[in-house]
């Protein structure tokens, strides 16, 4: 397959900047993911990859070879849409053999290349049923094969899952996962949905008002999110922040104080930090026990079985969520006491950017 580099790729529309010096660096035969929230600039940022869209600056590198002045059609990529795209009088063989009729192939050329696709998509019995007879992810499938036929070096997927109901895009993305074991392919897929970027992707881009948060594994940002916007978006249900106001800030680390009273000293480095700021603390909602800490008011309690999902609000108006254990004796409307362990947290200075944490956790202060 190939590798991809994007090298300070920018893109405005007059005025409005929507991708700004956008460095990447892909490697050869790995899933990528570009997530965030819509209007980030990911789709545009693949379409220019593409070569549907051109860069205001910046170039593209593909498996070494500058592609940036290319068409489309010598990119070496191929697409796959939101909408199937697919031709509705003709018949799945010749949906997935269009492009492969286009390069004018000999016949024999042609129905080897979809036989070995639609085996690998599962759509041999379907070959002579045209688009209508198909269910969603049997469309999705058949323009996912006419990607396949053409050999391509880069695969770009842009939210191919969209359309499909909660129970059939879980099944694809197992699909699409096995499809790019089976085929050993460099993709690149685009998002909204962070969960599919984490149960999909070997690395995860995370794009916020056309740049990048950050860049790394899913268990990396799940873990070591760099910033306040990376930490809240990866993760379900999402990270809870709780204001805090900086005590002191020492070699045992930053000694915060919140709302209500209780004093915590974080193992964070607190260079950023200076007294009497206030920063936010982070929290996991599986780190987040009954326990003696901070008091709450449950607000809604959803039992999905193994846990309990119990949304609650603080004295101070904070929303805050906490997954115990699906038999927690809490009721709606009832108050509760939710545990902090420092070494859990995690602490985002008034940038919004991660203070990094000290090797060994810090006891409450």
């Amino acid at each position: 397959m190939a590798t991809l580099s994007l090298n300070k790729i920018s893109k405005s529309f007059g005025t409005a900047k929507v991708l700004q010096d956008i460095d990447l660096a892909i490697k050869d035969r790995e899933f990528v993911v570009f997530v965030g929230p819509s209007g980030c600039g990911k789709s545009t940022l693949l379409r220019i990859i593409a070569g549907l869209e051109s860069a205001t600056a910046g170039r593209i590198v593909i498996d070494g070879q500058d592609v940036s002045d290319l068409p489309p059609v010598e990119r070496g990529i191929s697409m796959v849409f939101q909408s199937y795209a697919l031709y509705p009088h003709l018949t799945v063989f010749e949906n997935i053999a269009f492009p492969l009729r286009v390069a004018k192939l000999a016949e024999a050329e042609v129905k080897a290349k979809v036989a070995k696709a639609a085996e690998i998509l599962q759509l041999t019995d379907k070959l002579a049923l045209k688009p209508g007879q198909l269910s969603g992810g049997q469309r999705q499938r058949v323009a996912i094969g006419r990607s396949i036929v053409r050999n391509p070096k880069v695969f770009l997927f842009d939210e191919p899952l969209s359309n499909l109901d909660a129970a059939l895009r879980g099944d694809m993305r197992v699909e699409l996962s096995q499809l790019h074991r089976d085929l050993s392919a460099t993709m690149i897929y685009v998002t909204h949905d962070q969960i599919e970027a984490m149960t999909m992707a070997h690395r995860i881009v995370v794009l916020n008002k056309g740049q990048i948060e950050q860049f790394g594994s899913p268990m990396e940002l799940y873990h070591h999110p760099a910033t306040k916007f990376v930490a809240t978006f990866i993760g379900q249900p999402n990270m809870n922040l709780l204001p805090a106001k900086v005590l002191a800030a020492g070699a045992e680390g930053l000694t915060v104080e919140f709302n209500g009273g209780l004093r915590l000293t974080l193992p964070v480095d607190c260079t950023t930090a200076t007294i009497g700021d206030t920063v936010d603390v982070g929290l996991r909602p599986e780190n987040a026990p009954l326990g003696e800490g901070i008091s709450m008011k449950v607000r809604v309690l959803e039992r999905l079985g193994g846990v309990a999902i119990t949304y609650a609000i603080t004295p101070d108006g904070q929303r805050f969520c906490a997954a115990l254990p699906g038999d927690a004796a809490v009721a709606e409307g009832q108050t509760i006491n939710i545990a902090i362990n420092p070494a859990d947290c995690h602490v985002f200075d008034k940038s919004g950017n991660v203070m990094r944490r000290r090797m060994a956790p810090a006891i409450a202060a």
